[in-house]
């Protein structure tokens, strides 16, 4: 059975973006957490650079590329843990059934 879609609203950088959807509430509440923290760590960045101005939707931007670049890095490191864990279940003694 498909979960229901609910309405939610998400706050980002103070504006209030409304839609469906069917993800957990608390799920999207941990994304909006770490989409905002995100944008005020590239926004004092950017003022400790003396690169004020810089608008909302290039710090947008930068955010999406630097999430997915971590989740890229953590796909890549479960990758090769899944490597190197089956080359080791292949160094096991096989275990014959009484």
């Amino acid at each position: 059975m498909a979960a229901d879609k609910k309405n939610i609203t998400i706050t980002i950088r103070g504006k209030e973006y409304n839609f469906r959807s069917e993800a957990d509430s608390r799920r999207l509440r941990e994304v909006e957490a770490l989409v905002n923290r995100r944008l005020e760590e590239l926004d004092f960045r950017a003022e400790r650079e003396k690169r004020s101005g810089i608008t909302d939707a290039r710090l947008l931007i930068l955010a999406l590329l630097n999430i997915t670049d971590e989740y890229l890095d953590q796909q890549q490191e479960l990758s090769e843990i899944g490597k190197r864990s089956e080359k080791l279940l292949t160094r096991l003694p096989l275990i014959e059934p009484n």
